[in-house]
């Protein structure tokens, strides 16, 4: 994807757009619709009745991980070097295994820690939403500056957690904060170089924003166990300062690991080495898997050392493995997405469309597939009753042509279950379509089971663009609904106790939506102003969404 392009925002936002002439990821805007007008709505029925193939109780993952003759990857000419204390190993095993849990094990702190949630990147929501008037009314809004770029870029999810009332102790809060009883605290790592800290309810600063002076376009993550650490990763070169990983203190604000994306080991031309995707934390192994845009992917042993009581917190982070990998394609090497963690298996897409599963306890290469074009968004995870694996995912347009496609993929060996390609994308050099947000996978005994919702940019033109529920068991439509705008952000699914299903999507023209997920239909919507690229996060029935126009939104879902 191209990197800087110019923007117009909305007379509105009109000193905004001044300040974003130049920005990544965004398209050129002259007139913002209103979001009434994304209304277009097409519902489709699937020709054969499927039944769902996931229980409503966790299951475990039971399958071993091989290679078949479609995803071998010889078959791409795939090199993969492991990098093990300085040098490329013929071998590596991991002292200490890692064996991720079910995504319902991954937190120990009640909120939104990583990118879509957890290890299965499941989704975005936390807390039981009551909807009662199906109305979305703007709680707070908050100014953000500009830095080369300006507001929230792609992927930009903001966290979000409850702390428990011993850390809040120790941290540096605001001293009526730290007396608020049940505090959510919002944090937010924006292009501006700035990482915010907002009181959910009113918007209102928990503590003082910690300036770092490097942008971040992609979405951080906080410790999954509810350790007060940051993990945030620039994205973009400043003052000739390559990009880089953060972990950050929580405690005190103060940076505690720094580590450039410069690697001696990049084979990406050009030496790109910025950090999009979210990174996640294997807790029983301390160890921080990171994927980078260099086309490495690192895992890092931290050496926590967490005394709540004293309130202190020191990391010493050390025996870095990473991997790099070439294949015939010479094209651009490097992840975007984030890693989706199942058991001992790491699942990657690259920026040339080429799908990775990788052992994170030998960091070998399990299997490849080619899915034809760069994949930006991050897939998700199931696992079906008997214990079988399937990731779900689409790509965007960079280089197949004109064309993005949808894919459900069998997790133990890489083939290709079913395919839905969305032909004739509009393209543009400078700002891609077809697939760039993350899907949603509804859940057994709602509205949504068996439905995958995923957004389709570019459409019908390079401004137009769909959310398409597909039936998950055989890639048909169930419904799909024409949108104003196209759109980046990734949708949230909302259940509610009365057996609602709901989604919350965001669009390039700013509009935010309220859907009945069951068709599509929209029951509410939003004009946030100017541009979103970000996605949001739901924490019980508040929404949090940061917008190119250089202003962080909390809204209340009614």
């Amino acid at each position: 994807m191209k990197r800087i392009i110019p923007v117009i925002c909305l007379a509105l936002v009109a000193v905004c757009a001044v300040l974003s002439v130049f920005v990544y990821r965004a398209t050129t805007i002259n007139d913002v619709s209103s979001p009434s007008e994304e209304s277009s709505l097409i519902v489709q029925s699937s020709s054969e009745e499927s039944t769902s193939s996931v229980v409503s109780t966790p299951s475990k993952p039971n399958y071993s991980v091989t290679f078949t003759e479609n995803s071998n990857p010889k078959n791409w000419n795939v090199k993969w070097d492991i990098i093990s204390g300085g040098s490329i190993v013929s071998t590596y095993s991991r002292p200490e295994k890692i064996t991720f849990g079910d995504a319902s094990e991954y937190n120990r702190v009640q909120g939104i820690t990583t990118f879509r949630g957890n290890n299965y990147r499941t989704g975005a929501t936390f807390g039981e939403t009551v909807i009662i008037n199906k109305t979305l009314t703007t709680k707070w809004t908050k100014s953000i500056s500009s830095l080369k770029w300006t507001g929230c870029g792609w992927t930009g999810q903001p966290l979000v957690v409850r702390w428990d009332e011993e850390t809040k102790s120790i941290m540096n809060l605001k001293p009526e904060k730290k007396d608020k009883k049940d505090l959510v605290e919002a944090i937010y790592a924006t292009l501006d170089g700035h990482i915010y800290f907002y009181d959910i309810e009113d918007g209102s600063y928990t503590r003082e924003p910690i300036w770092v002076g490097m942008n971040f376009k992609g979405s951080g993550a906080i410790d999954p166990r509810g350790y007060p650490l940051m993990y945030v990763g620039s994205g973009d070169y400043r003052d000739g300062k390559p990009p880089r990983m953060y972990i950050i203190s929580l405690i005190d604000g103060k940076i505690l690991h720094e580590q450039s994306g410069k690697d001696p080991f990049i084979k990406r031309s050009g030496g790109w080495c910025a950090f999009d995707g979210s990174p996640i934390v294997d807790a029983e192994t301390d160890t921080l898997i990171w994927p980078g845009e260099s086309g490495i992917l690192y895992t890092i042993k931290l050496h926590t050392n967490y005394d709540k009581a004293a309130g202190t917190i020191s990391i010493e982070p050390e025996n870095i493995v990473k991997t790099r990998y070439t294949d015939k394609s010479g094209k651009r090497y490097g992840y975007e997405s984030s890693v989706v963690a199942v058991g001992e298996y790491l699942y990657i897409g690259d920026n040339h469309g080429m799908f990775y599963c990788v052992n994170a306890n030998t960091m070998a290469l399990e299997w490849a597939q080619n899915l034809k074009d760069d994949i930006n968004g991050t897939p998700t995870f199931e696992v079906d009753e008997n214990g079988k694996g399937y990731l779900y995912l689409g790509t965007s347009t960079e280089y197949a042509g004109r064309d993005s496609y949808i894919y459900k993929i069998d997790a133990s060996n890489g083939e290709i279950v079913w395919t839905k390609t969305y032909e004739n994308i509009q393209f543009d050099e400078n700002v891609s379509g077809g697939v760039l947000g993350s899907p949603v996978l509804g859940k057994k005994g709602t509205p949504l089971e068996n439905m995958l919702i995923i957004p389709v940019g570019k459409t019908e033109n390079s401004n137009r663009g769909i959310l398409v529920a597909l039936n998950k068991n055989t890639g048909e439509v169930m419904w799909e609904k024409k949108m104003g705008s196209y759109t980046w952000s990734s949708p949230t699914a909302i259940y509610t106790k009365d057996g609602k299903a709901y989604i919350i999507i965001c669009t390039a023209m700013g509009g935010i939506y309220l859907l009945d997920g069951s068709n599509g239909e929209t029951l509410a919507n939003l004009s946030l102003g100017s541009t979103v690229e970000a996605s949001p996060v739901v924490f019980e029935n508040t929404v949090i969404i940061g917008t190119r126009g250089q202003k962080v939104f909390g809204i209340e879902i009614g």
